[in-house]
């Protein structure tokens, strides 16, 4: 479940895509309406390149101790070029000295401000071909350290194309530089917003994720999730509540009638015992096994049941021993070699009984679903670590399968498939963890993983 949702996109990264392409989608309009009204808009131009070109001779300008002076080494480039006689330039002091220019004598028959500027004018204007784009003429009024200057500039149809950067110096003044950070505000927000609304959900989904049928469920608090989260949050408290109910429900019938049966079973037996008929031999057989099926269902039940194990200090080497002594004449009936391999230290903090259980039930499982003549071998320790594996034909069903209550390895085997689901509820019961596989000896592999719960110390 974890991995399939880890592998989706999460709220986040969608919201946060979303708004990232939809802030792309405004940049790329507000980008196109700054370069039509920019440059379709003859007015907007003519101003903009007026302030521009003004703007970037006032960088050669600098003020000196009695007056302003200008660095002719900052003249811009289409003021010097091939193009330079179709501008013109001015700049003068407050008392309308001229300081610097180029094609000033077109500039003088153009503008208002004759011998001295005027003092309450800071801008003018003037189109000078209605009919032709970038014939235009215009000065500023720019304050330098105390002092006035006026920077007037013209344009003859501007082959030198300084438009360009001029359109370009727009999109970044009013596009860029607004946008750029408004957007990544944005984002920011958006994201932090969003997963701080969320991880009161995610840490609801990591609780959920970790509930075993043994455990008390503790119902989701949505007290800190948005109005729509805790929606679904309370709707998944009730499902679990009433799944919690039918869980207990099928463990009480399990066990009941597992007990039920088990008295009659035991009746059965003894009567069937004294009767002095082959057929009642092959009835006592099938009654055993009717036995056999009830009492791993008490196991079973008894297991599901189990809130809290019984801790305690065991050796699962002694374990292991007394289970394979147990079923060493029974699987020789059938030719199979059991072989039991120790790995110090197998000492242990667990339930011995869920470990017992767990064992046998593997032994037994891999005698009854291997041919003749097939070894089973047991690897017990370090700790609680347990191998039960064998050179058999191996699985004939998936692991996932086989962990199922009454779900065996293959319809004509031998049990009721109880076996795996009893060894799976004594792992989780040890929250430990179970690998079926492929054995290296070609066969069934099943390694049993328990952690200890109660690590000795060492001083």
């Amino acid at each position: 479940m974890m991995s399939m949702a880890a592998a989706r996109p999460s709220l986040v990264r969608i919201i946060t895509v979303r708004l990232a392409v939809t802030s792309l989608l405004v940049i790329i309009l507000q980008l196109t309406s700054v370069v039509v009204r920019t440059y379709l808009i003859e007015n907007d131009l003519n101003r903009s390149i007026v302030t521009r070109h003004a703007q970037a001779l006032l960088a050669g300008l600098h003020a000196n101790a009695a007056t302003l002076a200008f660095d002719e080494s900052q003249v811009p480039q289409h003021y010097v070029g091939k193009h330079a006689d179709y501008y013109a330039f001015r700049i003068s002091d407050a008392h309308g000295h001229v300081l610097a220019q180029h094609n000033g004598q077109k500039i003088a028959q153009l503008s208002p401000w004759r011998e001295e500027a005027s003092r309450i004018q800071d801008f003018w204007l003037l189109d000078l071909d209605a009919d032709k784009k970038l014939y235009v003429a215009g000065g500023i009024r720019e304050k330098l350290a105390d002092r006035q200057a006026w920077i007037e500039v013209a344009t003859f149809g501007d082959p030198a194309s300084t438009y360009l950067g001029i359109v370009a110096s727009e999109v970044v003044d009013d596009v860029w530089i607004p946008m750029i950070p408004l957007v990544v505000l944005m984002l920011g927000v958006a994201t932090l917003s969003v997963r701080s609304s969320l991880s009161s959900l995610v840490r609801a989904a990591a609780q959920a994720d970790s509930i075993t049928p043994l455990e008390v469920f503790n119902p989701f608090d949505v007290s800190q999730m948005p109005r729509e989260a805790a929606s679904l949050a309370s709707a998944i408290n009730g499902l679990l509540e009433r799944v919690g109910a039918l869980v207990k429900a099928k463990r009480l019938f399990i066990a009941r009638a597992a007990h039920e049966l088990r008295t009659p079973l035991a009746i059965i037996t003894l009567e069937l015992g004294r009767i002095e008929d082959p057929r009642a031999r092959q009835v006592e057989l099938d009654v055993r096994a009717m036995s056999a099926t009830v009492d791993r269902l008490l196991t079973l039940a008894r297991l599901e049941s189990t809130e809290t194990l019984e801790i305690r200090d065991v050796d699962i080497g002694l374990i292991a021993g007394e289970v394979v002594d147990r079923f060493h004449d029974w699987a020789a009936q059938t030719q199979h070699r059991l072989v039991l391999c120790l790995h110090e230290p197998t000492e242990f903090a667990g339930d011995a009984s869920a470990i017992q259980e767990a064992l046998r039930n593997l032994i037994e499982n891999a005698v009854r679903h291997t041919p003749p003549g097939t070894e089973v071998y047991v690897e017990v320790g370090p700790a609680g670590s347990i191998l039960v594996e064998d050179d058999g034909p191996g699985l004939a069903a998936e692991a996932g399968t086989l962990l199922q209550a009454f779900k065996k390895g293959a319809a004509s085997g031998e049990g009721a498939g109880l076996g795996l689901a009893i060894v799976r509820q004594a792992v989780e019961l040890h929250r430990g963890k179970l690998e079926i596989g492929r054995s290296s000896r070609g066969g069934a592999k099943f390694a049993l993983s328990l952690p200890n719960p109660r690590p000795s110390l060492k001083c």
